[in-house]
């Protein structure tokens, strides 16, 4: 059966944002630099050693971006870990994404296309970086409106009111939940799923959103490893979305089977 985790569906998707990011590191130097001409001379004025001070940090931040950059197109191009396991990676997508959206714009590229291409890139890191993961603790994350909207049975807090009807794909859910005896939680927005991650404490999330909530959530979740899967959204959105069982299903097992692979048994990933 062909592998639907492993094998990328667009395989240039995940190089909008990583082109798009080294063109906001050199937008970012350039504007650093420009900046610095302007105001130096009322600096060095007022006091070379804040002066000099103000530079080394300058060059220092500089340098964080630009290696962290270096090492994430790296580690996405191969889906091989060179990252640092510290935060160069969080504070160089924080700094250049909003600069990436904005480019992506002057590009004629809407803000999910470049959302969706970060998720893409994201994985890829995630594959990268599998050894450093903890699979004891994964959470399924969900949002709300894979529920049919008519349903009566509210399941935001507690799942086990779904009566598993099939008129939605939350009782599919389930049954992985009860395969493989793992947690999942269903919120509303990002304030609850922050919640719902402070109180469950998972070592490894598989987050199921639009590209809006999955981009800020990997983010907010961090250090806590996330594998993003974009929603589909027949109705729009926000209304009887859906998601790829199969593939949820794979990211799944590649989390679970990290163990197993690491003791020698010789288990095929689906």
């Amino acid at each position: 059966m062909e592998d639907d985790f492993n094998k990328s569906p667009k395989p240039k998707g995940k190089w909008t944002f990583l082109a798009l990011s080294i063109l906001s590191l050199a937008v970012l130097v350039t504007f650093s630099l420009f900046f610095w001409y302007l105001v130096s001379p009322r600096i060095n004025a007022m006091s070379p050693l804040l002066s000099l001070g103000l530079k080394i940090a300058g060059l220092l931040f500089l340098v964080t971006v630009s290696g962290g950059l270096f090492l994430i197109v790296l580690s996405s191009a191969l889906e091989k870990d060179f990252l640092f396991p510290h935060g160069e990676k969080q504070v160089t997508l924080k700094v250049l994404f909003p600069i990436n959206l904005f480019l992506g714009r002057l590009f004629g590229l809407s803000k999910d296309q470049v959302r969706e291409s970060f998720v893409q890139v994201n994985n890829s890191l995630f594959k990268a970086t599998e050894k450093r993961i903890k699979n004891d603790r994964l959470m399924i994350l969900l949002p709300h409106c894979l529920q049919n909207f008519d349903c009566p049975h509210r399941i935001v807090g507690n799942y086990n009111n779904c009566k598993r009807c099939g008129g939605c794909l939350i009782g599919d859910i389930l049954k992985l939940k009860d395969k493989y005896d793992i947690e999942i939680s269903i919120a509303t927005g990002g304030t609850l799923a922050r919640k719902v991650i402070v109180e469950k404490k998972p070592t490894v999330i598989v987050a199921v959103a639009c590209e809006r909530d999955l981009c800020s959530g990997i983010q907010d979740a961090y250090p806590i490893p996330v594998y993003g899967i974009l929603n589909e959204r027949p109705f729009g959105p926000c209304i009887n979305t859906r998601v790829n069982l199969k593939r949820l299903d794979q990211a799944v097992q590649y989390i679970l089977d990290g163990d197993r692979d690491a003791k020698g048994y010789n288990h095929q990933r689906l």
